[in-house]
């Protein structure tokens, strides 16, 4: 019997990027159903994201690899102010720089449209995203004492960060 060839990622994937309508929204919430615990209820729905989307001032960023989307953020602009409202990386490309490209391009998309900071908040023992954020330059500003509710009824702080652009 021969061995089986493994297929290695490399270290680093660079998606490519585009800005998604609400016709994107089914995949988004599958890619968001995937990635986050349910224990947590942070995934949105394709109703909830395409409701978002309809109002006009919020978008989101597609990021693909061969064609399969393994990461998105989705972002509302009020005014100069850009705020990250949900974000995810397919766990099968975790640890490979999709999530800090990911921020990134947040970044380059919102200071396209005229914004000066983002924010974003995370849930209180959350330390992958809350490292990825803190490296990428974002400073703590506040905590919002219970405002996730887990599946369980357990109430989790939020961590306000945000970055001047």
């Amino acid at each position: 019997m021969s061995a089986q060839p493994t297929v290695q990622q490399p270290d680093t994937i660079s998606p490519d990027w585009a800005i998604g309508n609400a016709g994107a929204c089914a995949e988004a919430a599958l890619l968001a159903s995937t990635a986050f615990d349910p224990h947590f209820r942070e995934a949105w729905t394709e109703s909830q994201m395409a409701g978002l989307l309809a109002g006009g001032s919020s978008w989101l960023d597609l990021g693909r690899h061969n064609d399969q989307l393994i990461a998105f953020s989705l972002c509302r602009q009020v005014v100069d102010e850009v705020e990250l409202l949900l974000c995810a990386v397919d766990p099968a490309f975790r640890r490979h720089g999709v999530g800090r490209t990911l921020v990134r391009q947040w970044a380059a998309t919102a200071k396209g449209r005229g914004a000066n900071r983002l924010f974003l908040e995370v849930r209180d023992g959350n330390v992958p995203a809350l490292a990825l954020y803190l490296s990428a330059g974002f400073g703590r500003t506040g905590r919002r004492p219970g405002y996730y509710r887990t599946e369980g009824g357990d109430n989790i702080d939020a961590i306000t960060l945000s970055l001047a652009l």
